[in-house]
């Protein structure tokens, strides 16, 4: 018998949905004012962000540059009280170029609210390369 997912994975999930969509308004309901995100790698997109102004810019700069196109599709989503891991398929087009794959993100919570993350492309390389 399944258990019920626990509630930071669908605190995720709600907010996946809206990423996806476009909309990131979702976003801001689950993460916490002074989030801190990093994005490995050498792309625009590489980097430590601090606070919810600086995330916000960084996901509207990845969904500007994508023309709006990308989407992460979880294949695997495991949570706890304080921590959402997620493993799945990243994808975007850009300038003709095409970015398709394994890709793993983790969010620590606290009081319910996404207060650090990591995005951890299955392939470093083809992540810098899409975004350059």
């Amino acid at each position: 018998m399944n258990s019920p997912p626990h509630p930071n994975v669908l605190r995720y999930r709600r907010m996946l949905e809206g990423f996806n969509r476009n909309d990131l308004n979702g976003v801001a309901e689950v993460v916490d004012p002074d989030i801190l995100y990093t994005i490995p790698g050498k792309s625009v997109l590489a980097g430590r962000t601090r606070g919810l102004a600086a995330h916000m810019a960084m996901l509207r700069r990845a969904k500007e540059l994508s023309g709006g196109t990308l989407r992460l599709e979880p294949s695997a989503v495991v949570g706890s009280d304080e921590h959402v891991f997620i493993c799945g398929q990243i994808s975007a087009t850009r300038n003709g170029k095409t970015l398709l794959g394994d890709h793993c993100v983790v969010f620590r919570f606290d009081a319910n609210r996404i207060v650090e993350g990591w995005t951890f492309p299955g392939d470093l390389y083809a992540f810098d390369a899409f975004w350059e």
